[in-house]
């Protein structure tokens, strides 16, 4: 925790050395880079990793600071895990990292910087800091067994039980299961699919990446 909290530092103090309005600071030789995207009529500019390696990725960590007219940074951790999606992280690839927003909606941001602190590519192999990193990979066992669950409970009970165990009030705001269980449901809906099919796919993606030991 204390390495991850100096990258965070050093990021920041990045941040007010440089006069340019985005600033990618990730280490020299990355096999990633970070770009800004506004391709969304309902969001404002967002921050988005690039694959530049010629490996597929699976996870990576980002750590994006905004700073608005009042000299107000905003930081904004970005922890995407493809391990329960159909597809990891192609060459060539963006995919959403962080939002850019000021603290305050009305403020104006003159500068954002960003960095890539972690990667795992679909072989398993890392680049990067791994503590940084450890957030992510330690909570795939909890995802996975609560995922299993969900499609089990859906057999086994039926449908109600299963929308019961997707809503379980005892899942914390910052715990993997609740992570798990919001993502199927905004996802479900964006695509327009039942939230068990969606489940069933995941889980499904999850047991090949498993089978492989990759987690």
């Amino acid at each position: 925790m204390k390495t991850l909290l100096a990258l965070l530092l050093l990021l920041f103090a990045s941040s007010l050395s440089f006069g340019q309005k985005f600033q990618d600071v990730t280490a020299r030789g990355a096999p990633v880079s970070l770009l800004v995207k506004h391709d969304y009529a309902d969001m404002g500019p967002y921050a988005a990793v690039r694959n530049t390696s010629n490996k597929g990725i699976l996870a990576f960590v980002t750590v994006i600071t905004t700073t608005d007219e009042h000299g107000q940074a905003v930081p904004c951790t970005g922890r995407a895990d493809f391990i329960f999606r159909s597809s990891a992280l192609a060459p060539q690839e963006e995919r959403f990292a962080c939002l850019m927003d000021a603290s305050d909606p009305s403020a104006k941001v003159v500068e954002t910087v960003g960095a890539v602190l972690f990667v795992q590519f679909e072989d398993g192999s890392t680049w990067g800091n791994v503590e940084a990193g450890e957030q992510v990979l330690s909570a795939r066992p909890k995802k996975f067994a609560f995922l299993k669950r969900l499609v089990e409970t859906y057999y086994e009970s039926g449908e109600d039980a299963f929308a019961a165990a997707l809503n379980a009030p005892e899942h914390s705001y910052s715990s993997p299961e609740f992570a798990v269980a919001g993502c199927l449901k905004s996802d479900a809906e964006y695509e327009k699919v039942a939230t068990i099919d969606l489940a069933k796919k995941r889980l499904a993606a999850a047991q090949e990446w498993r089978a492989l030991g990759i987690f």
